[in-house]
């Protein structure tokens, strides 16, 4: 019934992976829909036209991305034209969108963009809520041709905001398809597997998807019915068992990042939070920092790589990194208590380790990490060890970082 095809040569060479097939696959199933096939062709409009053309008995909907730009090797278009036998257009609406766009980025248009509503005479033009190329629908051949933008974000925007509805719309789907998303940490996805076993309900009608992305991983429970109301409790019942048996490991009932989380918490208690990384470089704070709002609660971040940087901006003792070595729970310990200090918050959060290749001793290995949290009443310090890449290893400190912060903020670290 669906087919996809993305389109460039940058796919083609693996320059580049194929995250919008994915994603509109992805957006599809959760709608009820199914792809039957995926496809991919470079910038060659021969090539585009035969993609086109070359389509299954029994496919309704093609969706197409890429090749909608303002350069030369842009021919998604013009391939479509010939496709279709029709000619090109400009077409008003998509240049008046254009333009709005342009100057909601405080831009002027260039001239070579206007490219981009240059399109088969006779579409339908389909909005870009975030971009500034247009894309378009053609019907023909019993077929509906949707082609999209390259731009992931634009992609994103216009499948959720139109393709998935559109697409539900014509093919007269009147059932209501639910989910709910439970985001883990601590639990591997085949550990989760074994805990669930045998304790969630017999309902054929709610299925458990599990969504592993490094260091967490996602339960989604979808549910399918003709009434709203009892789709949602069926979801419902699932949650409270999944809840029962793991709960301890979910972080978010609301698809909500590990640092949306925390920020919550902050702002709920009017906290302030400053930050003393040094195996993880600021990431910790990139990560707060990434959620609006967050100069509410963020102070200061203290990058401190070496110890001069920790005994001048966290007065840590050199005769305490001599004994011990900047990787030890008395250095976490009084990095977390400096940084808050120093700034003056409610907490002070700190990040000590070796993140490798080089660097670990049989004593501390690649992977030795400690965490402290510095609070108005005590301060608390944890030893983790992760021997993964350098990569994975800043990865995890941060997240299990953000989340000793989580239970410390919940009154749960014990």
């Amino acid at each position: 019934m669906i087919e996809l095809l993305t389109i460039g040569d940058e796919l083609l060479s693996g320059r580049t992976a194929d995250t919008n097939a994915s994603f509109i696959a992805r957006a599809l199933a959760e709608a009820g829909l199914s792809v039957r096939r995926f496809s991919s062709v470079g910038d060659c409009l021969e090539d585009i036209r035969r993609a086109l053309s070359n389509l299954l008995p029994d496919t309704r909907f093609l969706i197409a991305t890429g090749g909608l730009g303002p350069t030369d090797d842009d021919r998604t278009a013009q391939a479509a034209a010939r496709t279709f036998g029709c000619e090109l257009t400009v077409h008003e609406a998509a240049v008046k969108n254009m333009e709005a766009r342009y100057r909601e980025f405080g831009r002027t248009m260039p001239a070579a963009a206007k490219k981009q509503a240059v399109l088969p005479e006779g579409c339908q033009a389909i909005e870009n809520p975030v971009g500034t190329a247009c894309g378009f629908l053609i019907r023909s051949r019993g077929c509906q041709f949707m082609f999209l933008p390259g731009v992931p974000e634009e992609v994103h925007a216009m499948v959720t905001g139109f393709i998935v509805d559109h697409i539900r719309g014509e093919c007269g789907m009147r059932q209501f398809i639910l989910s709910a998303t439970l985001k883990t940490f601590g639990l591997w996805e085949s550990k989760i597997q074994e805990l669930l076993n045998g304790c969630l309900p017999d309902l054929p009608s709610v299925s458990l998807g599990f969504y592993p992305a490094f260091p967490e991983v996602s339960l989604k429970i979808t549910g399918t019915g003709t009434d709203e109301q009892q789709v949602k409790k069926q979801i419902q019942r699932f949650q409270e068992a999944i809840q029962k048996r793991i709960g301890e490991y979910i972080y978010s009932e609301n698809n909500e990042l590990m640092e949306e989380v925390v920020g919550r918490l902050l702002a709920a208690q009017t906290a302030t939070i400053a930050v003393a990384e040094s195996c993880t470089g600021g990431l910790i704070t990139h990560r707060l920092t990434n959620v609006p709002g967050s100069s509410a609660y963020v102070e200061r971040s203290f990058v401190v790589y070496s110890n001069r940087a920790k005994q001048e901006l966290l007065a840590v003792p050199e005769a305490v990194l001599k004994e011990h070595g900047a990787v030890s729970e008395p250095v976490a310990r009084l990095m977390a208590e400096g940084a808050r200090k120093a700034a003056g918050t409610v907490y002070g959060l700190s990040v000590t380790g070796i993140a490798g290749p080089d660097g670990g001793t049989p004593e501390k290995p690649v992977g030795t990490v400690f965490i402290g949290i510095a609070t108005p009443d005590t301060t608390v310090v944890k030893k983790i060890f992760y021997p993964g890449t350098r990569e994975k290893v800043k990865m995890m400190t941060a997240q299990m970082a953000l989340n000793m912060l989580r239970l410390v903020l919940l009154g749960k670290y014990a």
